[in-house]
């Protein structure tokens, strides 16, 4: 990551399932996010029903706020990056896969990939509907 871009404020989001429609408040929180907390990046693990819903949204919303930029964030390198190049592209402004996360066992990547998000980000919007389990 680039020293202009740490400089930039951030946000992560995620968890997997969504149980209720929550579209317009997640374009809400992000709007509010962009106005009034000057973010500029959000970063996702893009998995689940709450990262899709997210990266909806924010991709949504960059037709006005066209500075704003979809990270994804990857634990390692898997083949559907080359294979699926052009979804990728069209889909997030860059793929990041961490360098601490190198030597970090796929099993375990996942967790570490998205505690490297929150550490790396100023926001977290996240979906928790219990209050138990590990998103919890």
């Amino acid at each position: 990551m680039g020293i202009s871009e740490m400089k930039k404020k951030c946000c992560c989001f995620g968890h997997r399932y969504i149980y209720t429609e929550i579209s317009s408040k997640i374009e809400e929180e992000i709007v509010d996010l962009i106005e009034n907390k000057n973010v500029s990046i959000f970063y996702t693990g893009g998995m689940g029903d709450f990262d899709r819903a997210f990266c909806s949204a924010v991709r949504k919303i960059k037709h006005k706020y066209t500075w704003i930029k979809l990270n994804l964030v990857k634990p390692y390198f898997t083949k559907d990056l080359n294979v699926n190049k052009d979804f990728y592209q069209l889909n997030y402004d860059s793929i990041i896969i961490p360098e601490e996360l190198m030597d970090v066992h796929y099993k375990s990547a996942k967790k570490w990939r998205n505690r490297w998000m929150v550490d790396n980000s100023n926001f977290l919007i996240a979906y928790v509907y219990k209050n138990y389990g590990g998103a919890y």
